[in-house]
């Protein structure tokens, strides 16, 4: 039979590793397996005629939350114009009330749960005219725990019979069977190496992707909000194991790899292992894992402090800081402790961090997840996301929903819309504040601008900084719309012109009420606050000094970002004329300027430096925003990065 495995992806670089282990299970069987991805951004008729050309005799789909609705519709189209082929559908989103899936799909045939190889490897066998042997009789263990049938039964259809197979779902009629679940594979080593074919097909595109690889099975918690709470222990593949595969994809070539384990460093003595060997092969790749902030201790991290820049990034699931709410979520965590490690980390600087935070917990509120976002934003992470409750299917808050007053979706992504204790308003506001997250905060367009407002405007709350400028954007329509990173930088400069005036606000604004507008703080009647649009509580308004250093470090991140010296009319004039600034750039550009102020650059030419670099003198220093300072910053805008590479040159004397 030739047989297709695919998924939609996410995104292109993305590879299904779910896909490629069923692959190499099933080597040895006399099936044509073809694989291919697709992604969520391709269309439901582009993909089933893609499908269609292979003419495949089944198809199998990988299905998730961000995937299940284009590849059901792939499946539709499919089944209308080749209604002999089998399609099977596998993975998280079809595991869970799968009776349910498969009666509401009649294009779908058949549903494999739950972990795929032992039940693919069967029904694969059986399409191959293959019969199960005794329990323990074959020397892959793999399935070694699929026990024969006590008697040969056969049902009419494609497959011969498919109640023998554990995990499978299938239909009888107009009934729908759903299988025992397939034991766990115990064995992980027993699993082949599921990267083969991709390593030895011409091309090799797995050195432009993103390589998903795991190293366990399994999470020692059991959070209410996470599908690895429906299995219990954990288990590994065996560190030689481990350490073959990585070194067959570092060999090959791969340069991104993201661990999938749930917990990375559940196990201290594997974690460190893993690591050490990682280093110990000096690779150019980049690697991601998912860890518990709170399990390291003084060993791993100061094995961490050793890491070159730029080749770990830690994923940390802090969700809330909350313990009251996590204890409703079954989960535990030591906020004390995790954001210790996390500042080791940041301030070490060598490993990217990225923090997770969920709106939407049962018992959180609205201030609560405010509480949470402004904790982990003074950890200073490299990025922060602002993620929404799912109540995905098997996991314990969907079971206990009507517990805790939630409204959710009934199609996937299955995200909360509201709760007991958390409104449908204050969920759309939630919704503006990551947006602007994601402009502002996570790109890092304007980090000094940002940082200088939360502090002098706000009491040093980033979330407040969030909401009002989320609530000020959808005062103007911007949310509904792209922007360019000019336009991001005009609205920062218009919106703190707009936070300068005589009083702030003493209390949330009410539909209807004026909204402060631009420019100096102007209230203007007949201006009403869009429903949902409500202002914090407080804010403290710029003096015309504190607005004048805003726009100076607006200007500073500006020039990181824009090389076209074609400055927005926010822009302060430089305090510099042309003759002072030519001085400046020639003094700086001679070569023993270079290596005293500027080493990064000791390989630049100076022409190429005078070409590609740009001066300019600060009231203050970019990093110390409250003490004036004279500060000279030369950036140089050279091939490499979205970012101007910055260089500080106070200490320089005047131009003559």
């Amino acid at each position: 039979m030739r047989i297709l495995l695919t998924t939609l992806n996410a995104k292109y670089i993305h590879v299904n590793l779910a896909l490629r282990y069923l692959r190499a299970c099933c080597r040895d069987l006399p099936h044509t397996f073809i694989l291919d991805e697709f992604t969520i951004n391709d269309h439901p008729e582009h993909i089933a005629a893609a499908i269609y050309r292979y003419q495949p005799d089944m198809v199998a789909f990988s299905c998730y939350i961000w995937n299940s609705a284009p590849t059901l519709a792939v499946a539709a189209i499919l089944k209308k114009v080749r209604p002999d082929l089998l399609v099977l559908c596998g993975g998280p989103e079809v595991s869970f009330d799968t009776a349910a899936f498969l009666a509401q799909n009649p294009q779908v045939d058949l549903v494999i749960t739950g972990e795929g190889e032992i039940p693919f490897r069967a029904l694969m066998e059986q399409l191959a005219g293959r019969q199960h042997p005794q329990a323990g009789s074959r020397q892959e263990p793999l399935l070694a725990s699929i026990a024969r049938p006590a008697a040969e039964r056969f049902a009419p259809g494609p497959v011969p019979d498919p109640a023998a197979i554990p995990g499978l779902a299938w239909r009888r009629g107009g009934e729908v069977v759903v299988n025992p679940p397939a034991p766990l594979p115990r064995n992980l080593d027993a699993i082949p190496f599921p990267y083969q074919e991709d390593l030895e097909a011409a091309g090799n595109d797995l050195r432009q992707r993103t390589v998903y690889y795991e190293t366990s099975r399994g999470c020692p918690f059991a959070c209410g909000f996470c599908l690895s709470s429906t299995t219990e222990g954990l288990r590994y593949f065996s560190l030689k194991r481990v350490r073959d595969d990585l070194e067959r994809l570092l060999t090959a070539g791969v340069r991104e790899i993201k661990f999938v384990d749930r917990t990375f460093n559940a196990n201290k003595k594997r974690a460190l292992a893993i690591w050490e060997f990682l280093l110990s092969r000096r690779p150019r790749a980049r690697f991601y894992f998912e860890i518990a902030g709170d399990r390291l201790d003084e060993e791993m991290l100061a094995f961490l402090d050793q890491v070159p820049p730029g080749l770990f990034q830690f994923e940390i699931g802090v969700q809330t800081i909350d313990a009251g709410v996590n204890a409703l979520c079954n989960r535990r965590q030591d906020w004390t402790r995790l954001a210790a490690n996390t500042l080791r980390l940041r301030e070490a600087g060598s490993i990217r961090l990225h923090l997770d935070l969920i709106a939407g917990l049962p018992g959180e509120t609205y201030a609560g997840v405010g509480k949470s976002f402004d904790a982990v934003a003074a950890l200073k992470p490299h990025e922060i996301q602002l993620g929404f409750l799912k109540l995905l299917k098997g996991t314990s808050l969907r079971a206990r929903a009507g517990e805790f007053g939630y409204l959710f979706l009934d199609r996937p992504p299955y995200e909360v819309l509201a709760s007991s204790t958390i409104t449908y308003e204050e969920m759309l506001r939630l919704h503006s504040v990551e947006t602007l997250l994601r402009h502002y905060g996570n790109s890092h367009l304007a980090d000094h601008a940002l940082g200088y407002l939360a502090a002098t405007a706000f009491g040093g709350s980033c979330f407040t900084l969030y909401e009002t400028m989320a609530a000020w954007w959808e005062a103007r329509g911007l949310l509904r719309r792209g922007h360019s990173q000019r336009d991001l930088f005009e609205f920062l400069a218009a919106f703190a012109a707009g936070l300068a005036g005589p009083a702030g606000m003493a209390r949330p604004a009410a539909p209807g009420e004026p909204y402060l507008e631009e420019p100096g703080g102007k209230l203007e009647a007949g201006h009403p606050t869009p429903p949902g649009a409500v202002r914090p509580e407080r804010f403290y308004p710029l003096t015309a000094r504190q607005l004048d250093r805003f726009y100076q470090l607006l200007k500073f991140d500006f020039l990181c970002r824009d090389r076209s010296r074609n400055f927005p009319g926010w822009v302060p004039p430089s305090p510099l004329t042309g003759e002072e600034r030519a001085n400046y750039m020639a003094r700086i550009t001679a070569p023993r300027s270079i290596e005293k102020y500027m080493p990064g650059l000791a390989k630049e030419a100076p022409a190429n430096l005078r070409r590609h670099g740009f001066i300019e003198l600060f009231p203050c220093h970019p990093e110390r925003p409250e003490q004036d300072d004279p500060t000279l910053a030369f950036f140089y805008y050279g091939p490499q990065g979205p970012r101007a590479e910055v260089y500080y040159l106070h200490t320089l004397p005047p131009a003559v």
